[in-house]
């Protein structure tokens, strides 16, 4: 199954048949409903389409017989010889426009009928119907219109009115007009319709709408039955979709993608934004579709079928990226919540959640008294508002009662913290340090305090351990010492008994003499950095500081361990800041410091390297740094070196005692100073801070 939800093929037929189906749904859902109006009209004379063709004929009519009465005032002019020179091309033109007119309203070329009447109705002045045709029985549903026609309307303007509503659609040209040569309005009534029953033998509009109708009625069951099928594909890829999403072959867990790092919610803003502006386009879309099927000019037009296939087409294809553009919102949030984090990647949610923890953050680390005395007020003036404003009211006491039992209840449990706290003091100050006082469901404040008291245990078995350790290092000191003394000493014993048996004048002599006085003069380092070790870390050496010129002592320093570093092939370079550097100190242990540093660079440093010996001021401090270069591997930490009988090797190989760097720290400190070691691989590096003298 996992494997399934992860196949990048099984995904991309589902977005494919997603698009494929959600486009014919598009066009099946468009032509249904572009056919419903057809089967919601019992009539096709009922129809908003046929409403609009008999008003734009009755208009073209009324226009028409406008364009008569000027013509016949043009031609009247002409015959009275007043016309200008340009009258006789304008009566041309006004007589081609009226045979259109009169081939368009013919009967061979419409089913629209029409009868133009005086206002009296006895005088007919132009029809379209047979000489034995009533009016109402050739279209059975008469309209009736009527308007005033001027008999000189030198400006082309007339105003006419709708009989049955009274609708005026324009004001007559009294403005600008001669008095003298105004004259009477001529009054017309226009009747008009279609018939009900048309057939196919004239083409125009009416019969389009006509058959629109038909075909809309007969054909929209099949548009339903198709927009309801490929509607629950579309559901269904979608489904197949969500189910997959955030699924990768080879991959643990769900996997997120760019989407999933745009904040949610201005992503649904923009896809939403996208929704609107396609469904905008998809409604203007299906309203060209439903007004051109039944325009005249689109039936004129060869090419308006081609037209409305490609209209339909591109509704299908805005539909299609509406269903798209959800099935990708729906997506991102499906992967977020399989995810869980739909509340991290959604902005308002951040927003509301720094808020929130800003408040509670606020609240949690004011001061316990403060806490209490805001709380008190809230209280005071919440309950002040219940009695003042309710207390004629049963619900605002209802409320107030309801606060005083919130109140109880919550110094209930305050003092049942208060009280499981006491308990835990008492039972720790009893000496059960294991005892641990139960936290949960405990007030912030009582819990804060009795975390506390649970570290206690913590903090005294951690001083338990570090007494254990002492005593532990009490024990190497005496087993480390005695080793490093047994050497010397039987070496001693041996070669002295070794003398004793031998006559003065052996060759040999000389050299077990040089063994001995190599061995005891080692003896007595040993022993003498043992004593100044113990009293240095119980402070009884005493301390005498005063003013003392730090580069004259590392200049000396220097010069004395010149030649030891030499023959180990160890260079030294020291860098000194101009001029003295006066710091407070001992001089005497501030030399032993020193020695052991430069001694220990001799000891333990890789030969052919340099030491480094730096000295800086700044701050009140002066801080004095070696560096040098390990011969073997540090592998102990920095805190482990400045133990006592530690060395930086392990094989006790070296003639170091492993006391150096820790009776320097402990002489540094106990001049008021600070003792640092940093070790970086094979760089070793102290660092000695004394306090800076005026």
């Amino acid at each position: 199954m996992n494997k399934l939800q992860g196949n990048v093929i099984a995904k991309l037929c589902a977005w494919a048949v997603l698009l494929a189906a959600a486009f014919g749904a598009g066009i099946f859902g468009v032509r249904a409903v572009l056919s419903f109006g057809s089967v919601a009209d019992d009539s096709w004379q009922n129809s908003s389409r046929y409403y609009n063709a008999v008003d734009e004929r009755r208009r073209e009519l009324v226009a028409g017989i406008r364009l008569s009465q000027r013509l016949e005032q043009l031609e009247q002019q002409i015959g009275e010889g007043t016309a200008s020179s340009l009258a006789y091309a304008d009566a041309e033109a006004l007589r081609e426009e009226r045979a259109k007119v009169e081939e368009r309203f013919s009967r061979q070329n419409t089913w629209f009928r029409f009868r133009v009447l005086t206002d009296n109705g006895q005088t007919l002045l132009g029809t379209n119907l047979n000489d034995d045709e009533a009016m109402i029985r050739a279209v059975q549903n008469v309209h009736y219109f009527s308007f005033e026609l001027w008999e000189e309307d030198i400006y082309g303007n007339a105003s006419y009115y709708n009989s049955e509503t009274g609708e005026g659609y324009s004001d007559p040209p009294t403005a600008g007009l001669n008095p003298e040569t105004e004259a009477a309005p001529l009054k017309l009534v226009l009747e008009y319709g279609v018939p009900e029953t048309i057939d196919d033998s004239i083409q125009d509009e009416f019969s389009q709408i006509w058959s629109i109708w038909n075909m809309d009625r007969a054909a929209f069951d099949q548009y339903l039955t198709g927009f309801l099928s490929l509607t629950a594909l579309t559901l269904l890829a979608l489904v197949w979709v969500l189910w997959t999403a955030g699924h990768r072959a080879g991959a643990e867990g769900t996997v997120t993608t760019w989407q999933e790092r745009i904040f949610f919610d201005l992503y649904a803003a923009v896809v939403i934004a996208a929704e609107v502006c396609l469904v905008a386009c998809l409604i203007w879309t299906a309203e060209q579709l439903y007004w051109g099927a039944a325009n005249i000019y689109s039936i004129m037009n060869e090419d308006f079928g081609a037209f409305y296939e490609l209209g339909m087409i591109g509704a299908g294809a805005l539909f299609a990226a509406e269903v798209s553009c959800g099935a990708l919102l729906l997506r991102t949030l499906a992967v977020r919540l399989k995810a869980g984090c739909l509340g991290k990647t959604t902005l308002l949610c951040r927003v509301v959640t720094w808020m929130v923890k800003t408040i509670h953050d606020f609240l949690r680390f004011l001061p316990f008294t403060w806490k209490l005395v805001l709380g008190f007020g809230a209280y005071v003036v919440f309950s002040f508002w219940l009695i003042a404003v309710g207390r004629y009211d049963g619900v605002f006491m209802l409320m107030y009662f309801c606060l005083q039992m919130v109140l109880l209840l919550f110094l209930s449990w305050w003092a049942y913290g208060y009280y499981r706290l006491r308990q835990g003091t008492k039972t720790i100050a009893k000496g059960d340090l294991e005892y641990q006082i139960d936290t949960r469901r405990m007030p912030y404040d009582l819990r804060l305090q009795a975390e506390d008291l649970n570290n206690i245990s913590a903090g005294l078995s951690a001083a338990v351990d570090e007494k254990m350790k002492s005593e532990r290092f009490k024990a190497e000191l005496i087993t480390n010492v005695s080793h490093d003394l047994k050497t010397p000493l039987t070496s001693i014993i041996n070669y002295v008994n070794l003398l004793k048996s031998t006559d003065q004048t052996d060759p040999k002599a000389a050299e077990y003499i040089e063994v001995l006085d190599r061995k005891s003069q080692r003896l007595k380092k040993l022993t003498e950095d043992l004593v100044e070790a113990s009293k240095a870390s119980t402070g009884v050496l005493s301390v005498a500081r005063e003013k003392i010129g730090m580069a004259q002592l590392i200049d000396q320093a220097a010069a004395e361990w010149e030649e030891r570093l030499t023959q180990q092939r160890l260079t030294l370079v020291t860098t000194l800041p101009e001029g003295e550097t006066w710091v407070y100190a001992d001089g005497r242990h501030l030399w032993r410091v020193i020695d052991n540093l430069l001694s220990n660079c001799a000891k333990y440093a890789m030969e052919g390297t340099r030491v480094y010996l730096d000295l800086e001021r700044g701050k009140g401090q002066v801080v004095l740094s070696v560096k040098n270069i390990s011969r073997e591997p540090l592998n102990v930490p920095a805190e482990r070196l400045m133990e006592r009988f530690v060395r930086g090797e392990e094989s006790r190989s070296t003639e170091g005692s492993g006391l150096g760097l820790s009776i320097a720290r402990s002489l540094t400190e106990l001049q008021g100073g600070a003792f640092d070691l940093a070790v970086d691989g094979d760089l070793f590096k102290a660092i000695v801070t004394l306090p800076q003298a005026n």
